[in-house]
């Protein structure tokens, strides 16, 4: 089967490769998504969005700390989703955290930040219900793009595990901050 000057048979070496492929497409069918995390991601986004908008438009440091509660509750949700799906899968899922749960995918992003921009604008109108069915729209739409990335995940795996690395998210996360105490000092 193998020779010292060649290594393994080419015929072998086909065979092990078909059945790696084979058990990944087998171990990717049988993941599943915890049947609460649409749901808790579309709470907790809206919470997430409307306490964005509210605390933004008030530009107080009380209003700081609502936003603060509010991306308190979104990394709770996240963090529950995780820990459900380690536990219904007993696996984990490159780019499920930082493309989905964190946003960094395309699609998920635009919608977020969609979704948000419209509920600020109609903060600082004082348009609450629009506050309100933007905040709405932006959780079940992240939730709806959370959708499209698990069924892109599920045709092709190997190019959908690629997210940001945890240095360049914890990058986002400090202007983001900086950028938020900027509007609420200057403000």
């Amino acid at each position: 089967m193998e020779t010292a000057a060649t290594g393994p048979e080419p015929e072998h070496a086909r065979s092990m490769l078909a059945a790696a492929d084979q058990s990944r497409s087998q171990l990717i069918d049988s993941l599943q998504l915890p049947g609460e995390l649409h749901l808790a991601l579309a709470l907790g986004v809206a919470v997430q969005v409307g306490t964005a908008a509210y605390g933004i438009s008030q530009q107080t440091a009380g209003g700081l700390a609502v936003v603060l509660a509010g991306m308190a509750v979104f990394g709770l949700v996240a963090a529950f989703i995780l820990h459900r799906f380690r536990r219904v899968n007993g696996a984990r899922v490159d780019g499920l955290s930082s493309q989905v749960l964190l946003g960094s995918g395309t699609l998920i992003s635009l919608l977020y930040l969609g979704s948000l921009g419209a509920a600020i604008w109609a903060a600082f109108e004082s348009a609450w219900w629009l506050v309100t069915i933007s905040a709405v729209v932006g959780g079940v739409s992240y939730a709806v793009g959370v959708r499209e990335w698990w069924k892109a995940y599920r045709h092709d795996p190997v190019a959908r595990t690629r997210g940001a690395s945890p240095r360049v998210l914890a990058g986002l996360g400090a202007v983001a901050c900086l950028g938020l105490l900027t509007l609420l000092l200057v403000g």
